[in-house]
């Protein structure tokens, strides 16, 4: 469904795209940063591995099963994402006729088609509601992060608008407070099962749990690189850009 951005939204993007091009460093910067997931990612896959860690301790099952919860959560809201995606489609900011003006040559051009939801604002929403039940300072920390170190740096080049980034954090909440409310009981406690049976069994555990939170880190991008190496050898396509 091709939709278009709200007043709102392009004039915010606006607003912020006038600090462009004053200091090119730091433009170029935060773009980086952002690449390098120092905006989002490793603070993120951070707070999960210590809590995972804790989770390990005797006693602690509790934030062990919480951690589980928070993983389904983070992948209910990827798939809560896709079907937004699929439903609702603009240019991003750097691609709107209105507003793709302001923004420097030095900047580097999304090459996706649309950007609602921001897929990092729903990823680490659902973190950051996860982590709050867990540790009130560190989810209140993670929850801050979502708007100044997620969502304000991508709609500052030009990647999302104002409206990419609620719709992410109402998606995000929503995939984890389906884990939490609907599998905790059932599905978690399944899956905590696994870690006090065979030794194989806990190992091969720990590794999943280990790959999901680095895929935390740096935002699926090894998951997306094989969807789209598999897609060129199922029909010869791989997406521009990626």
């Amino acid at each position: 469904m091709l939709l278009a951005p709200t007043r709102f939204d392009l004039w915010f993007t606006a607003q912020l795209a006038q600090f462009l091009g004053r200091h090119p460093l730091f433009d170029l910067g935060v773009q980086s940063a952002i690449y390098h997931n120092m905006l989002g990612g490793f603070w993120y896959a951070a707070a999960l591995f210590v809590l995972w860690l804790r989770g390990g301790q005797a006693g602690n099952e509790a934030t062990r099963r919480r951690v589980l919860t928070i993983l389904l959560g983070s992948l209910i809201a990827i798939l809560l994402m896709l079907v937004a995606q699929a439903l609702v489609v603009w240019p991003p900011p750097i691609h709107h006729p209105s507003v793709s003006g302001l923004y420097p040559r030095y900047i580097y051009t999304n090459p996706e088609g649309s950007s609602f939801p921001s897929q990092s604002v729903t990823l680490y929403a659902s973190l950051a509601a996860g982590v709050l039940s867990l540790h009130r300072m560190a989810g209140w920390f993670l929850w801050v992060g979502v708007v100044i170190l997620v969502g304000l740096p991508r709609i500052y080049v030009g990647g999302h608008y104002p409206s990419d980034v609620f719709g992410g954090i109402i998606l995000g909440v929503a995939g984890y407070a389906t884990a939490r409310y609907l599998l905790e009981s059932r599905l978690a406690v399944q899956l905590e099962r696994v870690f006090v049976g065979k030794p194989w069994l806990r190992v091969a555990g720990e590794v999943i749990v280990f790959a999901w939170i680095l895929q935390v880190a740096i935002e699926f991008r090894e998951l997306v690189w094989l969807r789209n190496c598999l897609r060129f050898l199922l029909t010869g396509h791989y997406p521009k850009g990626l």
